[in-house]
Formats: structure tokens, sequence, C-alpha cells
């Protein structure tokens, strides 16, 4: 009597739950169509931005796609292909962008290093510009630029008209000014056994000089010569149009370089794309 009031018991609840999940089913599919029909709204958007190459908003349209109909899973993988699609497209325009760059860029860093002339020496060799005189620079009162053979700009100061003790420069023009770093005496970067006090500034330490200076070789710039005191001077505008040369060559071969690498990026990125866009292909069924 006991197992057959059970069965009943179960039965009852069995029938009770296979009835609650028939309802849930035919509740979730009828609000399935309603979420594929605009899914696919969604879907033939993405599509037609596409179309018109505004791949940005393809991606922004498939991210929305994805975050509200996350049960849509059809058209989902036709969204996962027009993504992938879209990222080519994209890139493809970038990559373009990037090219032309490169080229711009090339051709102004042949036509600056034309107006360059490269120094020997036993250490490393440097250019600068082809009206400068790096063997006669050393012993006057002034700065020089310089760009190494893998493009970076650094400057050399020279005094000679009075012991600062110098450990830096500053330069000004309307009102403003830029500084290099504190380099201190140590018989190297920083020397003054040759009659004169000479330091090499390096990278960050005279960028912001080397950019002031390139910025306003139409104005009179002074020159002053920071240390236990300071001296200061008009810089020779010789000076300054042959700074700028050397900091605009220096300049240009860094952003070809970074443009060169962004290129090769692209270019990864566009053969990832095209990989991913034949493995998402979707065949749609005809008969729908």
């Amino acid at each position: 009597m006991y197992n057959a009031v059970t069965d009943r018991r179960l039965l009852g609840r069995t029938i009770k739950l296979t009835s609650m999940c028939l309802l849930l089913s035919i509740a979730a599919s009828c609000s399935g169509s309603g979420d594929t029909e605009k899914a696919n709204a969604l879907l033939d958007e993405a599509q037609s931005a596409y179309e018109a190459r505004d791949y940005s908003k393809v991606m922004a349209l498939i991210d929305t796609l994805k975050s509200r109909y996350p049960r849509e899973i059809d058209v989902r993988r036709e969204a996962l292909h027009l993504a992938t699609r879209a990222t080519e497209g994209l890139s493809v325009m970038k990559l373009q962008e990037a090219d032309s760059l490169t080229a711009v860029l090339g051709a102004l860093g042949d036509s600056l290093q034309r107006q360059m002339k490269y120094i020997k020496n036993p250490i490393e060799g440097y250019y600068v510009a082809s009206s400068a005189d790096p063997a006669r620079f050393i012993g006057t009162n002034g700065l020089q630029g310089r760009v190494s053979p893998e493009g970076n700009f650094y400057l050399i100061s020279s005094l000679k008209a009075k012991s600062v003790k110098s450990t830096s420069v500053t330069v000004s023009a309307g009102g403003r000014e830029a500084s290099t770093s504190v380099v201190s005496h140590d018989g190297e970067r920083n020397d003054r056994s040759m009659g004169a006090e000479v330091i090499t500034f390096m990278g960050v330490e005279c960028d912001s000089v080397g950019k002031f200076i390139s910025e306003n070789t139409d104005r009179d710039i002074k020159l002053t010569f920071n240390g236990a005191s300071s001296y200061s001077m008009t810089l020779p505008s010789k000076e300054a149009r042959e700074i700028a040369l050397a900091y605009d060559y220096a300049a240009t071969i860094r952003r070809f370089k970074v443009a060169s690498l962004e290129k090769e990026r692209l270019s990864r990125t566009v053969d990832i794309a095209r990989s991913q866009a034949s493995r998402t292909f979707v065949e749609k069924d005809s008969t729908k």
C-alpha cells in the first residue's frame, strides 16, 4: 500500500513538472522568436554599416547584439563572421594610412638627410647639419645638435667665456623657456679639461630644448649656462637653425620607425582577420 501511494505521488509530481517544463518551453519559444527577429534586425543594420564601410559602427552593433541576445546562437554565429570581416576592413583602412605615412616620412627623412653630413668618430660617428663644423665647435660658446646613426638626438654645450661649472643649459624666447637635465661633472659627459666646459646631453635630457629651438628659429633665443653661477648669451641664429635641422631629422627617423612597426602590426592583423573570416563563414540554408 505504501508503495502504491508513493508511486501515485511521484506520478503526480512528474506530471506537474512535465507540464511546467512544457509551459516554459512554449514561453521560451515564443520569446525566442521575438528575440530572433530583433537580433536579425541588428545584424541587418550591421551588414548595411559594413557595406557603407562604417566598420566601427559594425563592431558597436554586434557588441549590442551579443549582449542583448546571448541565446541567439545562429544569429551570433553570423555576427561573428561579420565582425571578423569588419576587423579586416578597419585594419586595411589603417594599413593604407600607415603605408601613406611611412612613404611621406621616408621622403621627408631623405630630404633632411641631404642637408646633413656624417662625421666619423673613433667611438661612434654622428650626423650634424652640413654647415656645422664640429672640429672647431669645442672651445667656443654655444650649442651643437647631433644625431646618432640610430636616429637619437643629442646636444653638446661648450662654454669658454666664463667658468660657471656648468651642469645644464636653458634656452628662452617669447616669455617661454626649456632646460636640459643636470649632468654633473664627471670628466666624461661633463668635461672641463679642454679649456672649456663641455657637456653632452642625451635623449630625454635635451629633447625639450631641441624641440623649443626647432619651434623658435625665427626668434632671438637666449642661451644660459647654469652651474655654480650662470652665463647668458644670444644663441647664434646659425646654430639655432643647425640644431633645429638635427632635431627635426632625428624626430622624423623616430616617427618613421614607429610608423613602420605599426604598418607591420596592421599587416599581421589583416592576415589574422582574413584567416578568422574564412573559419567563421556560415553557409546560409537557401530553403529557409
